[in-house]
């Protein structure tokens, strides 16, 4: 009985991200492009998240996080700097190579849109009762302690 509902549970959990992304992130990123001042594609946002959450990065690294080609890595960051929203920074472990990191007006973009995702979210679960919101965070944070916990544990084998 027990291993059934560990399973159905590691079903449900495994289909929540996707689901999310879905409801929040695509709608947000395409309200975020639409207000922006500048044009670029959700491949150019992509790269733009992606930067916010790691820091400074190396193309290739972007790429393969992404699943961009090489090849178009270097349109798509070129247009970036053109726009100003990153930089290229000689990678002082290799001269020969160079990372990118965000700019300011990239950042501060960037943390507008958190906050747009902070705001969906919110109200996406608007129509839940306030015991359900209280279940839900208390069940959220046990997941999260659980997984970072766990991820802990794995540094250490």
């Amino acid at each position: 009985m027990r291993n059934e509902i560990l399973e159905r549970v590691a079903a449900d959990l495994t289909s929540i991200p996707p689901l999310v992304f879905r409801a929040v992130r695509k709608r947000i990123t395409r309200m975020t492009l639409a207000e922006m001042e500048i044009e670029i594609t959700p491949n150019h946002f992509e790269i733009v998240r992606l930067l916010s959450e790691e820091g400074t990065m190396h193309p290739s690294e972007i790429g393969q996080r992404l699943q961009i080609a090489k090849a178009q890595m270097t349109k798509l960051v070129d247009r970036l700097v053109e726009l100003g929203i990153v930089e290229r920074n000689i990678d002082s472990a290799d001269r020969r190579t160079h990372n990118i990191t965000l700019t300011e007006q990239a950042r501060v973009m960037m943390e507008k849109h958190k906050q747009k995702i902070v705001t969906a979210v919110r109200e996406i679960m608007a129509s839940l009762s306030d015991d359900e919101i209280d279940n839900l965070s208390i069940s959220l944070r046990k997941l999260k302690d659980l997984f970072l916990n766990s991820a802990a544990d794995d540094t250490f084998r």
